[in-house]
């Protein structure tokens, strides 16, 4: 006996004794509870008796334990079971039953549901499992060769399937037993003895549970020599259509063989197309035919429909036999062209450190674009951009609605709206636009009296200008012009233009002659806002 089929056989005693249990579902009522159902079976005794056992509890007690035993190969259980209390009580107890095995009628696993009533009707049904069947070993195992690869893959097995049935016998021939490795198989002989040669040899013998004997596996571990792969594939064609594209990948896949590169037949390769513009590890999203598997000659095909732009990989796997491989065929870029439309930036020129307001849509060939990023960035050169503080936002429909008020706004400078693109649309910006920043100016104080007024008498026009820098201040030496409106009529008149005082103040007297509307402005130059047009209304008698 081979020192493998020694150290089999010494584990048969181990592997003898087996023990299973559930753990019942929760009641139809809540009286029976903490129930579990177990067995236990010792393959090797020769009364092969299997023991269950359940332990429960119920408020109530329980009045009868009751089981029934099936084979799944059977279509109805074929014994009964009456369970005895053998510890605790009623209420908090252990049930036994014993099942006398028959392994030449029910081999395999046998399944026990046990069924619990309690006295106030509820019921539990806890099972169980165990299998029934003579140990077996795969002993005297020789195989050779013991190096392979894809040009000389064949090993020839042999060896003996062995039974042990009880604890105190010898092992015994099993005889038409069924014996595998890989793609070889032989039942063994009245010695218990095969042989066979598998053309696609496994690193393990095995014996699948059959009739009554136990399954088991022997092993036979290979050296594999495994042979390199080269794969080669080109992008044929990239039909575009409305929602994407249609690609067409042809290929061939070759061997290292020992008198040169040889044709791989057979072999099923994958289309791996990563449409996640962020370059992340996302699941392929491609229809058609992703999986291509080389003809005679080595050569696939594929072709599949994409709807976003992605990096194409051509994975090569490995095989018992061959190393397994890649070709990256680059980006694939399907991108489309977006442009932004009813761009408009407000207001312009642009106070001192205010808001500035850009509002657009973006627009793609399938229609407006929604939920995109779109940023707004500025630079005094054109060739410097930042990004602006608060100037982030998403596309809604399409339309888009930004602001920004921090310390580029303090500055003339040029403006632009970023749209950093993604799988479907390309990337774009949009002109540079020059905004003009000048400071924000007011009229306070504005005043026109006295009030009433006896015609032919002296009006006074005053107020006085501020100017906003970085903080408020009066607006010396600027030219504010002094306008009337008389009543009845829609015309403004001009009726002087006066420079404001070192202190912002400026003050004109007329004559009143009619009833009407005094207004001031300052009409702003290359470094003020226009002011706003405070009115006064007088009344001449």
């Amino acid at each position: 006996m081979s020192r493998r089929g020694k150290a089999a056989k010494a584990c048969l005693a181990a592997a003898a004794l087996t023990a299973a249990g559930v753990v019942a579902p929760a009641a139809a009522h809540a009286e029976i509870h903490d129930a579990q159902l177990t067995s236990a079976f010792d393959r090797l005794s020769h009364d092969r008796v299997a023991t269950f056992t359940l332990k429960a509890k119920s408020s109530d007690g329980i009045v009868a334990v009751e089981g029934a035993v099936r084979n799944p190969a059977d279509a109805a259980p074929y014994a009964a079971l009456s369970f005895t209390l053998v510890d605790g009580t009623d209420k908090d107890g252990t049930w036994q039953a014993t099942l006398q095995t028959d392994v030449e009628h029910h081999p395999g696993a046998n399944v026990v549901q046990a069924t619990v009533r309690s006295a106030d009707g509820s019921t539990l049904r806890p099972a169980a499992a165990f299998v029934d069947c003579y140990l077996t070993s795969v002993t005297d195992v020789e195989y050779a060769p013991k190096t392979i690869d894809t040009e000389h893959p064949d090993v020839t097995y042999q060896g003996r399937v062995m039974v042990q049935k009880y604890r105190d016998e010898p092992l015994e021939p099993a005889e038409g037993a069924t014996v595998k490795a890989g793609n070889g198989s032989a039942r063994t002989g009245a010695d218990g003895g095969f042989a066979f040669t598998a053309t696609d040899p496994s690193m393990s013998v095995a014996v699948a549970r059959q009739g009554a004997l136990c399954g088991t596996t022997e092993s036979t571990p290979l050296t594999v020599v495994k042979q390199a792969t080269e794969t080669t594939a080109q992008l044929v064609s990239v039909r575009p259509t409305r929602d994407g594209a249609d690609i067409t990948v042809h290929g061939r896949v070759m061997r290292r063989g020992s008198a040169g590169l040889v044709p791989v037949s057979g072999l099923s390769l994958t289309v791996d197309y990563q449409q996640d513009a962020s370059g992340a590890a996302a699941a392929p999203a491609v229809s058609g035919d992703r999986w291509p598997t080389t003809g005679a000659d080595g050569t696939f095909d594929a072709s599949f429909s994409v709807t976003r732009s992605g990096r194409l990989v051509i994975e090569t796997p490995g095989t018992f036999f061959l190393t397994g491989g890649s070709v990256d065929l680059g980006t694939v870029d399907l991108s489309r062209t977006a442009r932004i439309s009813g761009l408009t930036y407000a207001t312009r020129p642009l106070a001192y450190r205010g808001s500035l307001e850009v509002t657009g849509t973006l627009v793609g060939d399938l229609g407006p674009i929604a939920g995109a990023p779109v940023f707004l960035e500025f630079s005094t050169d054109r060739k410097t951009w930042t990004r602006a503080t608060y100037s982030t936002g998403t596309t809604a429909a399409g339309g888009f609605d930004l602001f920004t008020s921090d310390e580029r706004t303090e500055r003339d400078g040029y403006w632009r709206v970023r749209y950093p693109g993604d799988a479907l649309y390309k990337p774009l910006v949009t002109t540079p636009t020059f905004i003009d920043v000048r400071y924000a100016t007011s009229i306070a104080g504005f005043n026109a009296s006295p009030e009433p007024v006896k015609k032919g008498k002296s009006i006074t026009v005053k107020g006085q200008l501020f100017r906003y820098m970085d903080k408020k201040l009066p607006g010396p030496n600027a030219p504010v012009s002094i306008y009337f409106q008389a009543k009845g009529s829609s015309k403004w008149t001009q009726m002087a233009v006066v420079k404001t005082a070192s202190n912002g103040w400026f003050s004109k007297t007329f004559k009143a002659s009619q009833d009407g509307t005094w207004m001031a402005s300052y009409n702003g130059s290359a470094n003020y806002l226009a002011s706003d047009k405070p009115t006064d209304y007088v009344d001449v008698q």
